[in-house]
């Protein structure tokens, strides 16, 4: 389903968000900017989060006005049928003016006179010419009738079969701008008819000095409309009955045509056929062209799920700063350690902050030798917790073995379903025995109650999963407070801890990556559990099938055997603190709310 996000405003101040879905984009509501006026039908109001929202229900219809006052009341609608009474009228009228004196302009809404580089915006202009470039990219050739801050750049068109009257496009030269629109916005942009006007919205501006024959550093201006939807971003055709077509007419009539575009007395150099090109070349010998870091930043290997807000600032710019402070950069993994990925997983405790190495199997079966040492003692089995069995094995001394179960409401469940204290076992016992029962405890004969073996060994298993508690943060208190969870056959890790008096510790990825995006190298520090890899950490160990996502993940960050300039760029938010070592003070930096894009696990 294709999916809508509108926040709506009534005369009452009072706010609401509505997610709308349909399985048709066209039956969205037809929105053009802010401040346009809409009527929703069998708008669903549910609680989420406790916040209240609006969601589309069954039989759903909208109706959208133009919010400028003075412009026709002319409904927007994908309904065949609805229906307008002058009471509707005057109520849009009504709103018209209420929004006049209450909703501010869209801050978004600029001319290419007022663009900046580096800029995110929405802009109204009319369709001169159109080219396909790829079958992931699409030029589009249009004008609003100013001319920009900065030469813009060109697409080289020599190639391309452009589609438009290319005298008329040669006479506006100088306030035609290129537009490299990608990814599922092509279809769009390949089915809009020359001469329509449109909105673009969340258009991207950055600023690139490219060669020329006239200026070793000349700046352009480039503008790209990137894949995807976030923020509103997508192309709409504006009706001619629009009010911001009818003043963009008005403007483009009195253009001054013959306007030169420069910067610093440079003119853009022209190609043959005569338009005037910022083609599309590389900038420097082995470096990435303007168009692939376009595509590379649009395809960024991964994704912030916060602080969008936040601007991008270059290495060589954060390296200069002083701590704390948090940052949004784009670059490229020069390399990172530990190359044997399975390295990276350690074990943290939240409230110690203390990092350890996940135990090895050889480490685990002596901690658990010593603990078979000790002979079960009989006066602690068949209690009202658990029921009791104990046998001798044939080889290694005979050494004793109790297993109990624990029992809830004092009935023995499934064996799926049961958790079972195990004394005396071997790491190999356990693990059979971890296949079969649904939790496993290890623990040993204490003075008056079962106890915990040393917390150096997993205070739980559940199938592979094998959960620590921190030694120095833990305060251990007796088995028997498992009574408390005994009608909880779920056996949740974090519940069992609790009762247990154990501070668990957390399986998480400990790596350092070195960043480089041309202006600077900076190396960060990344410690995740689950967030940015999308993949347990807790599991990463046993599961062959995760390790190499891991693997391809990390090789796809940084192809064997290719240079630099084929890595995806990387969108990451990092912070930086300051880390004292002795009398020495340094400045650190870590990753952040920062994932791998899902489309590349």
């Amino acid at each position: 389903d294709y999916c809508s996000v509108v926040t709506i405003v009534d005369q009452t101040n009072v706010k609401l968000t509505c997610l709308l879905f349909s399985g048709n984009y066209e039956a969205l509501p037809i929105i053009y900017k802010n401040g346009d006026i809409v009527r929703f039908h069998r708008l669903k109001i549910q609680v989420y989060k406790n916040e209240t929202q609006g969601i589309t229900s069954s039989g759903f219809a909208s109706l959208t006005f133009e919010g400028t006052l003075g412009a026709p009341v002319i409904p927007r609608t994908s309904s065949k049928y609805f229906n307008f009474t002058s009471e509707d009228h005057k109520r849009v009228e009504a709103l018209r003016v209420w929004a006049s004196n209450h909703i501010p302009s869209s801050s978004t809404l600029l001319k290419l006179c007022d663009v900046q580089p580096m800029q995110y915006f929405d802009l109204t202009c009319q369709l001169l010419g159109k080219a396909e470039v790829d079958g992931t990219s699409f030029l589009l050739k249009v004008w609003d009738g100013t001319r920009t801050p900065f030469p813009s750049w060109r697409v080289l068109i020599q190639d391309l079969v452009l589609e438009g009257d290319l005298s008329f496009i040669h006479q506006l030269q100088n306030l035609a701008i290129d537009i490299l629109v990608y990814d599922n916005h092509v279809r769009v942009a390949r089915s809009l008819k020359i001469g329509c006007f449109l909105r673009i919205y969340s258009l991207h501006t950055k600023l690139q000095s490219v060669n020329s024959e006239t200026q070793s550093t000349l700046l352009a201006l480039e503008f790209h409309l990137h894949g995807g939807t976030s923020y509103g971003r997508g192309i709409r055709v504006l009706p001619e009955s629009n009010s911001d077509v009818d003043q963009l007419k008005k403007v483009l009539e009195s253009a001054d045509l013959t306007a030169s575009q420069h910067l610093g007395g440079v003119c853009l150099s022209q190609c043959e056929d005569g338009f005037p090109t910022m083609s599309i070349i590389p900038l420097g010998s082995g470096s990435v062209s303007l168009y692939e870091v376009e595509r590379c930043q649009q395809l960024s290997a991964t994704i912030l799920t916060d602080h969008q807000h936040l601007e991008k600032t270059p290495l060589c710019a954060i390296l200069k700063q002083k701590a704390p402070q948090q940052y949004r950069i784009r670059a490229k993994l020069r390399s990172y350690k530990p190359r044997r990925l399975y390295q990276s997983v350690k074990l943290y405790c939240p409230e110690c902050h203390m990092l350890q190495e996940v135990p090895h199997d050889g480490d685990l079966d002596i901690i658990l030798q010593e603990g078979a040492t000790k002979t079960p003692d009989t006066k602690l089995q068949n209690t009202s917790l658990y029921d009791s069995n104990i046998w001798t094995t044939k080889d290694q001394g005979e050494r004793k073995v109790a297993i109990h179960f624990v029992k809830n409401n004092g009935i023995l469940p499934l064996s799926n379903e049961c958790l079972i204290l195990i004394e005396g076992g071997m790491l190999s016992e356990i693990c059979k025995l971890s296949n079969k029962f649904h939790s496993v405890i290890p623990v040993r004969s204490g003075n008056e109650d079962l106890e915990l073996l040393d917390l150096s060994a997993p205070f739980l298993i559940q199938r592979n999963v094998h959960h620590y508690g921190c030694k120095q943060c833990s305060s251990l208190k007796p088995i028997q407070n498992l009574n408390s969870l005994v009608d909880k056959t779920s056996w949740i890790p974090s519940s069992v801890a609790e009762v247990l008096g154990i501070v668990p510790l957390q399986y998480v990825f400990v790596m350092t990556f070195t960043f480089d995006d041309g202006t600077g190298v900076l190396e960060a520090y990344l410690m995740d559990s689950d967030k940015f890899f999308q993949i347990p950490a807790s599991e990463i160990l046993i599961s062959d099938d995760l390790q190499k996502s891991m693997d391809m993940i990390m090789d796809m960050f940084c192809p064997p055997g290719a240079k630099i300039d084929a890595y995806p760029w990387l969108e990451c938010l990092i912070k930086s603190y300051n880390v004292t070592s002795g009398t020495e003070q340094k400045i650190c930096y870590q990753i952040f709310d920062t994932m791998v894009a899902e489309d590349l696990i």
